[in-house]
């Protein structure tokens, strides 16, 4: 029916189709609405069949454009990652790696280990964003990341997705922010227990909020919760304005703190997440993500501040 497609009209044709609109399309693309048009028509032309009803104000996909839609998905990412795995061959000690890191990791452990890596490979590069582990495995699982830095909360996280290899790289066991003339403020270390008649800054729901009240039911009380954040750095401030006590991951010890906090070990159980590195199981993977996870694994073994370190496997340490 159709020898060959043009992969550009496919692309077009799938923004027109995730846009809604041949003029939405077009602004996304950069190019004009009637480009736009005469890309669809050419390749309903090549494919023989109408991929879009465009009848009425509101414009629809065909059963047809339907189908060749999920092969057009899976086509443009084969192409792109077979673009990107023969510029990684012609750069052998080159290329690029994409990375999705949760926020507090990307203020303040990615960036000693992106440092550490460009150093051992100065023509390598690194392309950041920023998402939580939500929104950062479909996109790895989608082509659009190479690797995920990604936290899990044991006992509260769903089954891992088994398309992806996951490699916990440190456990990351949390603190507790009190202001700096707390009771508690020179305690080694501070018995969640020992908080339970405090009012509290906690996370918006998501899997951090539901480990913290998990582990304060362990502790035998349900905690008094007055303002809300998913922002660590938020949480910190709103310590050291006076309006309650926060609980927050030992990695924000990195983080420029204000003189009017401090940060203390939680002494019981308390509250653990891991720090995963995780990649897909099939795909294109660059040669230098591996690389990238090393040094990963090298760097957190000597970050965070003294008494607030990580558990880095194979790394022992004084509790």
């Amino acid at each position: 029916m159709f020898a060959s497609v043009d992969t550009t009209r496919l692309a077009v044709f799938r923004q027109v189709v995730t846009c809604g609109s041949f003029t939405a399309a077009a602004t996304a693309l950069g190019i004009s609405q009637p480009a736009v048009s005469q890309h669809i028509a050419r390749l309903e032309q090549e494919v023989g069949m109408q991929l879009l009803d465009r009848a009425g104000r509101r414009m629809q996909i065909t059963y047809p454009g339907k189908v060749l839609l999920h092969h057009t998905e899976g086509l443009l990412s084969h192409l792109r990652e077979a673009t990107r795995e023969l510029s990684a061959l012609a750069q052998p000690d080159g290329g690029e790696v994409r990375m999705v890191t949760f926020p507090s990791a990307a203020a303040t452990i990615v960036p000693p280990v992106v440092g550490a890596f460009r150093r051992a490979l100065p023509k390598a590069k690194v392309l950041l964003t920023e998402a939580d582990p939500a929104v950062a495995l479909p996109r790895l699982l989608a082509g659009d990341a190479d690797l995920a830095l990604v936290y899990d909360y044991p006992g509260v996280s769903e089954p891992r997705d088994p398309r992806l290899h996951w490699e916990v790289v440190a456990d990351d066991r949390m603190a507790v922010v009190l202001p700096a003339g707390h009771r508690l403020a020179a305690a080694p270390e501070v018995p969640l227990g020992a908080l339970a008649g405090e009012q509290w800054i906690a996370p918006n729901p998501c899997l951090c909020l539901d480990a913290f009240v998990s582990a304060c039911r362990g502790a035998r009380f349900s905690p008094d919760i007055v303002s809300m954040s998913n922002d660590y750095a938020a949480m910190i401030g709103l310590v050291s304005a006076g309006i309650g006590v926060a609980v927050v991951p030992r990695i924000m010890a990195l983080a420029a703190l204000p003189a009017t906090v401090v940060l203390r070990p939680l002494g019981d159980a308390g509250i653990s997440r891991s720090i995963a590195a995780v990649t897909r199981m099939a795909g294109y993977q660059p040669p230098a993500t591996d690389r990238l996870v090393t040094t990963l694994r090298e760097e957190l073994a000597g970050l965070a501040a003294p008494g607030l370190q990580l558990d880095v496997p194979g790394v022992m340490r004084d509790r």
